[in-house]
């Protein structure tokens, strides 16, 4: 196809002979020939911990966190970083005698000076027409034969986005533009950014662009994922952008309820007054997520002089909204930006990620095509964490679910905490739904035309969706926060007006109470700093920090206080302890062991007709999580089996456009289509095994297993059968599965449309294994195991050398075992317990561990 005078569509080639490009150096821990590099971010990761090499793509969640499919891009940056000790001329012969591009046309971009290059900056220098070229063909496609958006602006968006990611991540972006400009010229005779719109599409085609004689080959991820991994994380980049900006949400049609629209219902909460981190105080608290503020609440009420310090911004509930002027001068509102909510919000922008490369044994296996295809994939999945002040209430659709008596008596067996038998918690549990308003009035009442059609598919076929009880006030105007933020001040979460006598989240309470909690946001808390108290007992002298002006300029200090409590999350926990332990000379084997988490993914429903607006009066999109469906016990082929359980969902488009498999036509289609769309969630807890574990510098290490996998799509097909049931003979149903590249069947994307098709898919799905599915989880859970971490009696972290006298932990990283299922209200329990112990040693007659008589029996009413 390459050569003198060859041609491609109407674009005129050069004569250049290319082939693909040629994959260099790691920087990220990993052994490579008996080379050891360390990444600068993880000096004390050990070194038989291996980062693996067989990047697929990844993954995003939603729901309480949940988004589906992300980050391809982080496993080329390890690629791309490979040692820096290779010998060149070496490599130069390998890559000659491979029939490869010689590494003369772009030695910097893959034997860099590593981060000391910028890869953004590197990007609007030499590879910004690559990537608006991509761009402009995703736009292309999904305004059918126009550019009905600026592709140049929204690259300058792209890399805002990108500069939130870490630094390997923007390397991965780097590196696949540089790709994928290499294959344009091996395919083609010219690059990229040379060819028209409809020319890119029959360059980077999987197989959604029809073909001719003349055609480059299609990029598949069976043949070669690494480089279907760089053309999907830039295509998925850019379908998250493209759909989070204006011109594509009303192409598509995206609409919000007349009382979302009318500005006067902002609510606006200016940012609180950082705190004096001189002082000494009661309690420091690290984290103000579900577990910090519980605490927090608790502590104030009783006059403590508490501190939150979290290393997320605060956002006023506000700031993200897209305002518009009308002809009339008044000011429309439309949802936040999917885009700006991942990287305000979000840790890493949302890509934070489990697994990844492989073993490589070999340069030569990256160099070599032939080699480079048989490097077998991982799974991955995405770990999405609140990084806000507020944490996950603030982001979450507020669910509140029980922790089950089975789990809580069998797989939290020896571990619960002490003296507390499943009745006592669940009393715990009754009450702080009592005090946070949690209902099921407002589920029932802001329901979306979407969630409807997926509870009478439900109906029809004899499931039970149950509306699911959530701490939303019951005025709720159902506007969504697609776990983002609530405009309007209806969730009882994290950051909202205070109302004296409503419900309140346990952060606003505690900013209210006589004794305000003090705050320090933007401020993350590097070192505990350990010693001795007088009995010889190991102590927490102080914790390191380091703030964050608005400026971006650093101040660190050591706060102290009596007692200190970490919240901050399973990972920055778990790295905060295994390091301070480490550095005092203590140590607890058991620190990261225990994880788990409720792994997710979706299926998306798209209707012939149009769901939305279907001329009802119901909300647009209504509370995004109305219904849940329990899982249950099935015969299937003679035996018994289980089904996991289910759940309503909404994304608005921009995270819905990061899910869908299209690079191009068949994702523009379907988005086209946004209005005829429902999706629901599977959930899937995963077992408590070795090989799921926290590291040392807070990296999340997480897969499922067989059994998982199966479970997983056990789920698929019973979401299948709901929409299939809620379709008509005039309103039919396709199903978008989540998969990590397009399923073809007999050279054409596959469309499922009914249970055979259905049938046909899990087939192929099944046979590449769960590394091919799109998996995602908000609800991490263990890291500092209560039993083996933690002391279940006093809250206290255990080590070799004593319990800490005054170190107390108390968010989802204390728990043994998964809940299976929204750990939200089972971690406010804990943390009340927890709050008791540390008014204990404060010197505080703790109040008794409540019996199930002291509270309402339920509290959802």
């Amino acid at each position: 196809m390459a050569g003198n005078g060859a041609r491609f569509g109407s674009t005129r080639t050069t004569g250049i002979a290319a082939s693909p490009i040629v994959i260099g150096r790691y920087r990220t821990p990993f052994e490579l020939n008996g080379i050891f590099t360390t990444d600068d971010e993880c000096i004390e990761t050990e070194a038989s911990i291996l980062i693996d090499a067989d990047a697929p793509q990844q993954s995003i969640l939603t729901k309480d966190g949940r988004m589906d499919h992300f980050f391809p891009l982080e496993e080329l940056s390890r690629i791309s970083d490979a040692a820096v000790e290779v010998n060149r001329r070496d490599a130069h012969k390998a890559a000659l005698a491979g029939g490869l591009l010689p590494f003369s046309i772009f030695p910097d971009a893959l034997f860099g000076n590593g981060k000391a290059n910028c890869p953004l900056q590197t990007i609007r220098e030499k590879r910004f027409d690559t990537l608006v070229a991509i761009l402009a063909a995703q736009i292309d496609a999904l305004w059918c034969g126009r550019q009905g958006d600026c592709a140049r602006a929204v690259a300058c968006d792209v890399l805002t986005y990108a500069s939130h990611l870490p630094w390997r991540m923007q390397q991965g972006m780097n590196v696949a533009l540089l790709w994928l400009e290499y294959y344009s010229v091996k395919h083609t005779g010219t690059k990229l950014s040379n060819h028209r719109p409809s020319d890119v599409r029959r360059v980077l085609n999987q197989g959604e662009t029809r073909r001719t004689s003349h055609s480059p080959p299609l990029i598949c991820w069976d043949d070669d994922h690494l480089l279907h991994m760089a053309a999907a994380g830039l295509a998925m980049v850019g379908r998250l952008v493209i759909h989070s900006r204006t011109p594509a949400r009303e192409l598509i049609g995206l609409g919000w309820s007349e009382e979302c629209q009318d500005a006067s219902n902002l609510v606006s909460i200016p940012a609180p007054p950082q705190a004096d981190l001189n002082e000494r105080y009661d309690v420091v608290i690290i984290g103000s997520g579900a577990g910090g503020a519980t605490m927090a609440a608790r502590l104030t009420a009783e006059g403590k002089k508490v501190l939150i310090v979290d290393y997320g911004d605060y956002v006023s509930p506000d700031a993200l909204i897209q305002k518009q002027r009308r002809p009339d001068g008044s000011v429309q509102l439309s949802p936040p930006r999917s885009d700006e909510v991942l990287y305000r919000l979000y840790k890493d922008a949302g890509a934070q990620i489990s697994g990844g490369l492989g073993k490589v044994h070999s340069k030569l296996e990256l160099i070599m095509p032939n080699r480079r295809k048989r490097i077998p994939v991982r799974q991955t999945i995405n770990i999405c964490q609140a990084k806000v002040f507020g944490g996950g209430p603030y982001v979450n659709n507020a669910i509140h679910l029980p922790i089950k008596r089975e789990v809580y008596e069998t797989k939290w067996a020896g571990r619960q905490p002490v003296g507390v038998d499943y009745d006592s918690l669940l009393a715990i549990m009754n009450t702080v739904n009592a005090e946070l308003g949690v209902n099921t009035d407002v589920t029932d009442q802001q329901i979306s035309d979407r969630s409807l059609r997926f509870a009478e598919g439900c109906r029809l076929i004899g499931e039970h969706p149950e509306p699911l009880p959530v701490s939303i006030r019951k005025d709720c105007s159902g506007c969504g926060s697609d776990n983002s933020v609530d405009s309007f001040g209806h969730h009882v979460g994290g950051v909202h007006p205070y109302a004296p006598d409503q419900p309140n989240s346990y952060l606003v309470q505690a900013m209210n109470n006589a004794n305000p909690v003090r705050v320090s946001y933007r401020t993350e808390a590097t070192n505990l700093r350990l010693g001795r108290n007088e009995s010889g007992s190991p102590t927490v002298t102080g914790i390191d920090v380091v703030r964050k002006d608005e400026r971006g300029a650093c101040h660190r200090a050591t706060v102290s206080a009596n007692q200190y409590v970490v919240a901050s999350g399973f990972g920055p926990t778990t790295k905060l302890l295994a390091q301070g332990l480490s550095r005092s000379g203590l140590r607890n084997r058991q620190i990261g062991k225990r994880f788990s988490a409720n792994v997710g993914t979706a299926v998306y429903a798209m209707f012939d007709k149009p769901i939305w607006p279907a001329g009802s009066a119901r909300p647009e999109p209504g509370v995004t999580q109305c219904y849940i469906v329990e899982g249950r016990s099935i015969e299937e082929n003679g035996r018994v089996v289980e089904e996991p359980a289910l759940e309503n969902w909404f994304h608005f488009p921009g995270t819905v456009a990061l899910a869908l498999t299209g690079w191009f036509q068949h994702f523009a289609c379907a988005m086209r289509k946004f209005n005829h769309l429902s999706m629901a969630g599977i959930v899937v807890p995963t077992k408590v095994r070795d090989c799921n574990y926290i590291d040392a510098c807070g990296n999340v290490h997480l897969s499922l297993d067989c059994d998982e996998f199966d479970l997983l799509l056990r789920g698929m097909k019973r979401i299948a059968r709901i929409y299939f049931a809620a379709a008509t003979p005039d309103d039919p149903v396709t199903l978008y599965l989540p998969t990590k590249a397009m399923l073809m069947r007999n050279g054409c994307p596959a469309t499922i449309r009914n249970l055979d098709d259905l049938d046909w898919a899990i087939r192929e799905i099944r046979k590449r294994g769960p590394a091919f599915v799109n998996l995602l989880t908000t609800h991490g859970q263990g890291g500092t195991a209560l039993g083996d971490v933690v002391d279940p009696e006093s809250f206290l972290v255990k080590t070799d050398g004593g319990d800490v006298d005054n170190l107390t932990v108390a968010d989802a990283s204390l728990f043994p075992a998964g809940c299976e299922i929204n750990p939200q209200l089972t971690l406010k329990a804990l943390a009340k317990l927890s709050a008791e112990k540390v008014l204990d040693r404060l010197g505080l007659e703790p109040s008794a561990v409540p019996s199930p008589s002291d509270y309402p029996s339920n509290a959802f009413g």
